[in-house]
């Protein structure tokens, strides 16, 4: 017999491909921030938006990212992975050669399974930046001379658009965030940068 207390408990499975996954992760991860005191941000957020997706978002404050790749079926509510956690999944999905690989979500773990083989993770609680859409969506546009960006931050683009492959900045404005527009694989990218201070 279900309790009241067990029937709450949010649970959600997705299937989808195995090397998409991998390729959405490592993209991703590259934009989560490396500095474990900032909890909600050492991690990528997954979430099943409906219609057929499944999205990875992550930041480091400087620069933010979202991905989408298409799922056979499922949802999953927004998940928070923590950044270690999340680099045992691409291994574990590296490992095995299969296509399909499933994430199940029961309360706050997320199990992820391949080929017989899984892992289970500890979802993070905490509040995780909402105003991905907001910045990324911003219509506003003027023109301008110059803008100033770390090249260091910019160069995990190259790792995501792979050799040969461009990557192509648009400028919104003096002091306001550029929007790298990264080709599409697997995976539908949407990227931002923020710009430095040289002053």
């Amino acid at each position: 017999m279900t309790t009241v207390n067990e029937s709450k408990i949010q649970t959600d499975t997705v299937e989808l491909d195995n090397s998409a996954l991998v390729e959405l992760l490592e993209g991703a991860s590259t934009h989560s921030s490396k500095d474990k005191s900032l909890y909600a941000l050492n991690s990528v957020q997954l979430e099943g938006e409906g219609a057929g997706y499944l999205v990875a978002r992550a930041t480091d404050r400087y620069r933010l990212i979202e991905g989408k790749i298409e799922v056979e079926h499922g949802q999953l509510s927004p998940s928070l992975i923590s950044l270690a956690d999340v680099k045992r999944v691409i291994e574990l999905a590296k490992s095995n050669k299969v296509s399909k690989v499933t994430l199940n979500r029961i309360g706050d773990l997320l199990t992820v399974s391949v080929s017989g083989s899984s892992i289970t993770v500890q979802l993070l609680d905490a509040n995780y930046p909402a105003s991905f859409n907001d910045l990324l969506n911003k219509s506003e546009r003027e023109q301008l001379g110059e803008i100033a960006f770390n090249p260091a931050l910019f160069a995990d683009y190259a790792k995501i658009a792979g050799k040969g492959n461009a990557v192509r900045v648009e400028f919104t404005g003096k002091g306001k965030p550029i929007i790298i527009h990264l080709p599409i694989t697997k995976v539908e990218w949407r990227a931002l940068l923020m710009p430095m201070r040289t002053i």
